[in-house]
């Protein structure tokens, strides 16, 4: 039998072994477009794009049931399922037609090990060899 570990938007991707991976994440290109991809690790890695009858795109739930029958023949016994669109900032992108810039005040880049303060390099320290 085959297990289906949902993920949450956020969380991190599985690495190595023998195992399935579906994955809705945003177009690279195209920020309004969606895309599910299958993908197949371990000792027969294969990705595919998932994709209905003329190439359509098929539900998120289709591609998993699709990705546990494949994982079933190809003797992979653990299929991850994330849905990267499904986060509050993803979905307030997807009601703004592909906007990452609405409400981008609400984001931090901070990190405190590297001296990193607010959303931008500029913010940085002049310690950190970054002249303002």
């Amino acid at each position: 039998m085959t297990d289906i570990i949902r993920l949450e938007p956020h969380d991190p991707l599985p690495e190595g072994g023998n195992i399935a991976l579906v994955l809705r994440r945003f177009g690279e290109d195209d920020p309004q477009s969606v895309i599910t991809e299958i993908d197949f690790f371990g000792r027969h890695p294969a990705a595919v794009i998932a994709a209905g009858p003329g190439g359509r795109p098929v539900a998120f739930e289709d591609a998993v049931h699709e990705a546990v029958r494949q994982a079933a023949e190809r003797g992979i016994a653990t299929v991850y399922a994330v849905d990267r669109t499904s986060g509050r900032r993803e979905q307030e992108v997807l009601r703004h037609a592909g906007d990452h810039s609405v409400r981008a005040d609400e984001l931090s880049d901070t990190d405190q090990e590297d001296g990193e303060q607010g959303n931008t390099i500029l913010d940085r320290p002049p310690s950190a060899g970054y002249v303002r």
